[in-house]
């Protein structure tokens, strides 16, 4: 235990890039180009080191973003929230609706969803609460806009599909124009993942799940979809602006800076190439 602990601290203390250039080179096989990056990846690492803005920790924070979502769009496609509690245990089981989503604001993928409280082991959620609480994406991966984030949990609306798929839609975000979407139909835990363009046609998968399979059957309120991203991408070199379609409303997701931590497997590399040449770097970096 000792030894994982002097492993951490020893990782904690060494630079950010130098920390960006070991991950990227063990999981990517190569050395990072900092210097004139040109793929996805390379770009994604360059502004987590460089483009330090603390708009960026507003709209990381799961709670904070809220505001940034409701000056930009207005509350209707925010999901209702139930609470927001600086602990464990300020949490009242009891006062909770019978179906909620429970989430770290400064965090990635960590949600405990009930569509049922009466099936709730409130003992064992309530220890992977703490646990993600005390987690800082900021120092196992470098992450800079969850850094400053004040971590909260927040207990959101359950929404559901009462039996349909729901449809998870990315859109990959550049200088303020959405130019692809991931899209995710999931029914019964069983994802299916596919990279569109803003037309519908199948560009790329990277996922280890399986593909969504073509022709997509684009849903009507898609402009609707690609407008708000526009708005809530403005400003930014690149965001991915995350939706969610539920029996045809449209509900904000989060933003996300760095998908998989500029660390993705593209099966084509080329692929990293094509994204990249869209992302265009600030001149301006630290904030």
């Amino acid at each position: 235990m000792l030894g994982v602990a002097k492993r951490w601290l020893r990782t904690k203390l060494i630079s950010d890039r130098k920390f960006a250039e070991r991950q990227y080179e063990h999981r990517m096989g190569k050395a990072l180009n900092l210097q004139d990056p040109r793929t996805f990846n390379e770009k994604i690492q360059w502004l987590k080191l460089n483009w330090r803005k603390d708009i960026l920790t507003q709209c990381a924070d799961k709670y904070e973003v809220r505001n940034f979502v409701q000056e930009r769009i207005g509350a209707d496609i925010l999901k209702r929230l139930h609470g927001v509690f600086g602990s464990v245990g300020e949490i009242d089981v009891n006062q909770l609706p019978g179906s909620f989503l429970l989430k770290v604001n400064h965090g990635s993928g960590q949600n405990i969803v009930c569509p049922d409280k009466s099936n709730l082991d409130w003992q064992q959620t309530a220890k992977l609460l703490n646990r993600h609480l005390k987690r800082n994406l900021y120092y196992l991966s470098r992450e800079w806009a969850y850094k400053n984030i004040t971590p909260r949990i927040l207990c959101e609306e359950y929404v559901r599909a009462d039996g349909q798929p729901n449809y998870d839609y990315n859109f990959y975000c550049f200088n303020g124009m959405p130019r692809f979407m991931e899209v995710t139909k999931d029914k019964l835990g069983s994802p299916r993942v596919g990279m569109f363009d803003l037309e519908g046609n199948l560009l790329e998968r990277r996922y280890n799940t399986p593909p969504l399979i073509p022709p997509y059957i684009k849903p009507r309120q898609l402009d609707k979809m690609i407008e708000i991203a526009a708005l809530l991408s403005q400003g930014f070199p690149f965001v991915r602006v995350d939706l969610l379609l539920v029996q045809h409303k449209i509900y904000f997701g989060e933003m996300t800076f760095y998908p998989l931590n500029g660390l993705i497997n593209f099966r084509a590399p080329r692929f990293d190439e094509f994204l990249g040449s869209f992302l265009q770097l600030p001149d301006n970096a630290q904030g």
